[in-house]
Parts: structure tokens; C-alpha cells; sequence
């Protein structure tokens, strides 16, 4: 056979084992959820969806009124909730897809890990909550692990007849009970966490267990991995535990996004005890969280945003943007403090108004991603000179 013949022949095989429709799949689909202050109640939403759909988002975090933590040890009546119940099955989805269920960690009645009356009643609850999230034909649910209350991720704490491992031992089990109660009523589950084992990234590269342990109690929720490792273990086929990266809120370059999906990809696969690791690659995904208020200068803490032009902080904002789609496995959150994006300007407090530009900056930074275009500026120099003045 000539080289000719040849070459013809492995074109046309190459072309019945690779279609070319297979060159011609869009990019993977990244989602942006809106979540902040101005988080709503089902009521608001349902009667107000169409012009919420106007936002540039995927989805939205939004809560139920009294029924929203995790760790409350007071048994739930669907009586009570039924209102709500009959409200979020009477939301008219389009343009959100991609809707989640808020879950608050704040422990306000003294729960005990080992209290099994206390147990019973959470599994209860949240199967309750599983209902409200099938009813509102949410995807899933967002979990806040941060502690506003009794912190219930510290050690000792009230256990120090017990130890640190015997402590895990019961977290882990606890975290097993949460999530089988979550897929009562949605067995194809999706948890955005706002932090999970990310949040851990001083102790991953420590390769002894004794020393990691040590660094671990030293640190913020030394009991959060147990839980997630409880979490990994009872988890159905098709749920997915979605690392929320909280700490994403206060990147100043692109860098720390990639080496944030590293870490949570591969790195913390460290505190992830080794029979689970294969259902950690199948279970979990990268989030990226945004913060606009950081980003914009409006927070009552310095930034280094606060000594930048207001152009100069929609151009940050748009880096962020861009570079969490990137790093996201799926989902992107964008978090407010200062600003309504649900309530005209002539509704919202003068303190709460969207600010100018904000919108247009998501949609360019989005429309970049999609469309493959790099983002077309750096912001390096820009961000050294806010920093130089900030000093």
C-alpha cells in the first residue's frame, strides 16, 4: 500500500472511531448561584421569580423561615412547615435551574454528638427538610458550617473525658445520619458546602498523621473533616458534595484559584482516609465563592479594593469572576453584604442599592469563559499599587 492509500485509510478510520460531532461539544456548563443579605423566603420568591430571573444567575441560595439549622434539637412539625411546604411547590422555575435550600451549622441547644435522643430528632428534621427541597424542586442544599453560635466542631469542648479520635469516630457516624437523611426525598443530591476539606490547607503536605493531628487542633473546626468523611460514606450514587472554597472571597490573583482547585482536588485527599479517596473523586467537586463587597470596596474592614478606582474594582470583580468559572468544577456562588440585587433602587435602602456596573462585569467575565476569549487584561500591576497605598 502506498503512503498515500495509507494515510487516506487511517483518515477515514480515525473518522468512524471519532465522529466529528465530537469536536463539536460546548464547553462544560459552569453555573453561578446568587446568595447574600438580601437571601429571600419562598413567599418572595414565588411571587416575585419573573423579574429575579432578569439576573445574570443560574440559581439561587434561599432559605425557609425557622426551619434552617442543622443542629436544632427541637422535633420539626410538617404541620408548621406546611405553608412553606405548599409555597416552594408553587415556584415557577425557568431560568434558575440550579436552586438550593439553606442548612445553617449555628448550634443554639447545646447538641452533643453522642446524645442519641438528640440524633433521632435531627434525622427526623432533616428528612422533613429533604421534602421541602424535593417540593421546591431545588437541586439541593447549601450548608454553612461556620459556627455562630456554640461552635460544634471544637475539641475538647465539652468532651474531654473522650479522645480526639473517639470524638471523630462519633462526628463521622453523625455526618453519615445528615446526608442519608437529606436523599430521603432526593436521592440524586447536591450539598454546597461553603468550605470542606479545603478550608484545611496549612496540614495537607504534613506527612505524619501525629504531627498533621496536632497542627489540626490548633486550627478553626478541627471536627469538620470527621463530618465530611461521615458525609463521603453515606452518600448515594448520585449525590455530589460540592466544596464551596469560602476562602475564594479574598484571591488577588489567578494563581490562588488554580492553586485552590489543586488543593481541594488532589492535596486534601491527605485527610481523606484512603477506602474513601475513590468515592471522594466521584463525589466531590470544586466550587469557587465570590465576594462583591471585597471586590467593590464596600466592606467596613481596609481592602485592598478600597484604594482602587471604581473602575479599577469593577475590573477586579471581573477577574474574579472569570477565573472561578474557570477553576469551578460547576458551580460558582456570588456572595453580597451591602446590595439587594432582588429590589429596584427605589425599594431598597439607599445602603443597599446594586451598584453600578456589578451586573455587567459578571456578564463579561461569563461571556469570556463561554466563549473561550482570554480574559484580556491583568490585574497584577493594579493590584501592587493598591497595595502599595494601602500600607
Amino acid at each position: 500500500m502506498s503512503n498515500k492509500h495509507f494515510v487516506l485509510s487511517l483518515s477515514l478510520l480515525i473518522i468512524l472511531l471519532f465522529p466529528v460531532n465530537i469536536l463539536a461539544q460546548e464547553r462544560p456548563k459552569k453555573k453561578i448561584v446568587e446568595y447574600g443579605w438580601d437571601v429571600p423566603y419562598p413567599d418572595f420568591v414565588r411571587d416575585n421569580i419573573r423579574d429575579m430571573e432578569k439576573r445574570p444567575f443560574e440559581g439561587i441560595i434561599f432559605r425557609t423561615k425557622g426551619f434552617d439549622h442543622i443542629f436544632d434539637t427541637r422535633p420539626w412539625k410538617q404541620a408548621d412547615l406546611q405553608p412553606q411546604l405548599d409555597t416552594l411547590a408553587q415556584i415557577k422555575w425557568e431560568k434558575f435551574t440550579d436552586n438550593f435550600l439553606t442548612l445553617y451549622a449555628a448550634s443554639r441547644w447545646n447538641m452533643d454528638w453522642f446524645n442519641d435522643e438528640h440524633w433521632n430528632i435531627i434525622v427526623r428534621n432533616m428528612k422533613l427538610f429533604s421534602l421541602a427541597v424535593r417540593l421546591g424542586n431545588c437541586v439541593g442544599v447549601c450548608f454553612d458550617p461556620e459556627p455562630y453560635g456554640t461552635d460544634p466542631w471544637v475539641y475538647p469542648g465539652s468532651y474531654k473525658d473522650k479522645s480526639f479520635d473517639q470524638v471523630c469516630e462519633q462526628v463521622r457516624r453523625r455526618g453519615r445520619q445528615f446526608i442519608i437523611a437529606l436523599q430521603e426525598h432526593k436521592p440524586e443530591l447536591r450539598v454546597l458546602s461553603f468550605f470542606q476539606l479545603g478550608l484545611f490547607g496549612h496540614i495537607v503536605d504534613e506527612p505524619d498523621p501525629k504531627l498533621r493531628q496536632e497542627k489540626l487542633l490548633k486550627k478553626w473546626m478541627p471536627l469538620l473533616p470527621a463530618f465530611w468523611h461521615g458525609c463521603l460514606e453515606g452518600a448515594a450514587p448520585g449525590t455530589i458534595l460540592i466544596d464551596g472554597n469560602e476562602l475564594a472571597y479574598y484571591y488577588e490573583s489567578h494563581h490562588n484559584f488554580y492553586h485552590a482547585y489543586h488543593l481541594i482536588r488532589h492535596r486534601a485527599q491527605t485527610l481523606v482516609p484512603e477506602k474513601l479517596r475513590k468515592k471522594y473523586n466521584s463525589h466531590v467537586q470544586v466550587g469557587m465563592a465570590l465576594y462583591i463587597d471585597q471586590a467593590l470596596g464596600k466592606r467596613t474592614v481596609q481592602t485592598t479594593s478600597q484604594f482602587m478606582t471604581a473602575e479599577q474594582q469593577l475590573k477586579f470583580f471581573e477577574h474574579n469572576v472569570y477565573y472561578a468559572l474557570t477553576t469551578s468544577d460547576e458551580y460558582v456562588w456570588c456572595y453580597s453584604e451591602r446590595m439587594n440585587w432582588w429590589l429596584p433602587p427605589e425599594k431598597a435602602a439607599k445602603d443597599r442599592v446594586l451598584p453600578p456596573g456589578v451586573e455587567q462585569a459578571l456578564v463579561s467575565a461569563r461571556q469570556k469563559y463561554q466563549q473561550g476569549k482570554p480574559l484580556g487584561y491583568d490585574i497584577k500591576d493594579m493590584i501592587e499599587a493598591a497595595r502599595q497605598k494601602k500600607k
